[in-house]
């Protein structure tokens, strides 16, 4: 019968290492975790470990930045392979061989590294903060100390998913617009450089006096010709201003601020930060995280920094050994609902089960508002691409009407 060598954990996180008879590794994965051992680690005496092929990172299509649904993937690729009884360092090595993003490959690599090394998982994780949030770290260190490290794989990539999901939705709310204003933007310049020149040689010969309407038109595209340049350049370098005092973090708080008082838009992200807080809660919860580490995490991660202060005056709150509803309703960041909701919570015990139900009412309420934004928008956008239009046909055509009133002077 092959021996087997092996890398483990006890629940204390010390390291084991040993040999066990089997016949195959499953086996020896099987025996261990009846002893109580995580097992990091499993190689046939005598024998290289089997690994997966993996393409050289340069033959492969990686993009740069780690996106949400690369933290899906990874994360439900690994439960599964977890799951059904392949040790963790075997697991790591088939996730690097289909990993997408060029960084989240680098970070994974060195985890491998890591853990065959004899540290735990999580400890290789938190070397790379960038890749791995905290949210990470302590739904693996929950998943580790408990031995159902599979599980909180599962319901990290569930909260990733809902993360994902409410990005997308926020997204397809602003796209429209966006497109709308480019295309305006778009049509004005064609007016401006091409289309007013030619009707302004026209007037000028005919020695006009031109409409207000249309001399203010005229104007403008003049000036816009003649110092296009000026323009361009005072354009490119007010964006790059803008930008780089939005990167800043005064700039960012003015953003955060900003973006919760637009008319028309703010309860849409006020509903978002609300269901970001409960859905993370409620997966921190569920997995075993203590709440007073649950807010620290969500008051580090909060996309929004007004909701991340806020998050972290009810943490200061629960610290002291009061309960979540007060300072959620001092703050002022947080619907009666929703305090409501935790505070029937913290009296029957079931705070998790109500975060919960909090989380996915918001969802809802962020999906029905961007349907009803959605039928609205197109109205309103029909309206002012009209009015668009009006003003370049009523520009063009004030002058010929008044010539043809014989208003014109000749």
């Amino acid at each position: 019968m092959p021996k087997y060598a092996y890398t483990a954990r006890d629940q204390a996180g010390a390291v084991q290492n040993g040999w066990v008879d089997a016949k195959m590794t499953e086996e020896v994965v099987s025996i261990l975790q009846r002893r109580g051992l995580l097992v990091t680690s499993v190689k046939e005496a005598g024998a290289a470990a089997k690994q997966a092929p993996v393409k050289p990172m340069a033959s492969r299509r990686l993009h740069g930045r780690v996106t949400t649904e690369d933290q899906v993937l990874l994360c439900q690729q690994l439960s599964a392979l977890v799951d059904a009884g392949i040790p963790l360092l075997r697991s790591l090595r088939v996730i690097n061989a289909q990993v997408e993003s060029r960084t989240m490959l680098m970070a994974l690599e060195e985890v491998t590294r890591d853990v065959e090394g004899g540290r735990t998982f999580r400890d290789a994780l938190a070397k790379h903060p960038r890749v791995f949030s905290n949210m990470w770290l302590n739904l693996v260190e929950t998943g580790e100390a408990s031995g159902h490290l599979g599980q909180s794989l599962r319901q990290l990539a569930q909260h990733f998913q809902s993360a994902n999901h409410l990005q997308n939705e926020v997204k397809t709310a602003l796209t429209y617009p966006a497109f709308l204003i480019v295309m305006a933007i778009g049509v004005m310049i064609v007016f401006i450089y091409v289309v007013i020149p030619k009707f302004t040689g026209m007037f000028e010969a005919m020695n006009m006096t031109l409409p207000p309407l249309t001399q203010a038109l005229v104007n403008i595209s003049y000036f816009a010709r003649k110092y296009w340049v000026v323009l361009l350049l005072g354009g490119a370098g007010g964006i790059w201003v803008i930008r780089r005092y939005f990167a800043t973090e005064a700039g960012h708080w003015l953003l955060d601020r900003v973006v919760l008082k637009l008319p028309g838009l703010k309860n849409l992200f006020i509903n978002v930060q609300i269901a970001e807080f409960f859905r993370g809660m409620t997966t921190l919860i569920e997995s075993g995280v203590p709440l007073l580490s649950g807010l620290e995490i969500m008051c580090n991660s909060a996309t929004n920094r007004v909701y991340g202060q806020g998050i972290a005056l009810i943490k200061e709150y629960v610290k002291e050994g009061k309960t979540m509803a007060q300072p959620m309703e001092e703050c002022g960041l947080f619907s009666p609902m929703a305090i409501q909701m935790v505070q029937v919570g913290e009296e029957i015990g079931e705070l998790g089960k109500m975060m919960a139900r909090v989380a996915q009412y918001y969802e809802e309420r962020v999906e029905v508002f961007i349907a009803r934004m959605s039928k609205l928008f197109e109205p309103v956008a029909i309206v002012v691409m009209g009015g668009l239009v009006l003003i370049i046909v009523l520009s063009v055509f004030l002058p010929i009407f008044k010539m043809s009133s014989g208003g014109g002077s000749l």
